[in-house]
């Protein structure tokens, strides 16, 4: 089994990964941590670290040989893996941006930068460039808002044994509605 687990910062991405690690005796691939470690960075800059893809991708294809039972996390996943790289499932996490500023807030983030991820978050960046590197039959979303890190990985595993039904989740709509749109956007 290789899992990927992906979405914006702050949505349980890694906390999720090591219970299911821990639950399954999975071997967890910080994405993050290969491309600091194995020296993938190409440059850095004010916005932070920008990564060396192309060697990026080789280290992630090389690691995917090593074991069966793997779990590939990281917001980056589907700008560096492969989707015939033997991919279980992509599960996408999300977290209505209303928590998720709060998360990103308690971590120290700019505000450009707690800005930039909402945004993303919202417009669902994760979920489209997962759905279109990995396709519709891989790809399974999970909402984490209110939830703890354990019932978000109880979700997850359910989902490797059963496909689940389309989430469906649209924060465009909830911002929207609540007539917040230019808290979130500059327009």
């Amino acid at each position: 089994m290789k899992l990927v687990i992906t979405g914006n910062p702050g949505v349980g991405k890694h906390t999720s990964a090591k219970i299911i690690a821990g639950k399954i005796g999975a071997e967890v691939i910080d994405i993050n941590r290969v491309a600091i470690d194995d020296n993938a960075i190409a440059k850095k800059t004010e916005r932070g670290l920008e990564v060396d893809v192309k060697k990026l991708d080789g280290l992630l294809a090389n690691l995917l040989k090593t074991r069966n039972d793997q779990i590939v996390v990281g917001h980056l996943a589907p700008y560096v893996l492969k989707p015939a790289a033997g991919i279980s499932m992509v599960a996408v996490l999300r977290r209505s941006p209303y928590e998720l500023e709060k998360t990103l807030e308690k971590r120290g983030y700019r505000a450009e930068k707690i800005k930039e991820n909402l945004a993303s978050e919202i417009l669902g960046v994760s979920l489209y460039d997962s759905l279109k590197i990995f396709g519709r039959r891989k790809v399974v979303e999970f909402d984490t808002t209110g939830k703890t890190p354990d019932q978000t990985a109880n979700e997850i595993m359910r989902a490797l044994r059963k496909k689940p039904k389309p989430a469906g989740i649209d924060w465009l709509a909830l911002v929207s509605e609540r007539g917040d749109m230019q808290r979130f956007f500059e327009y």
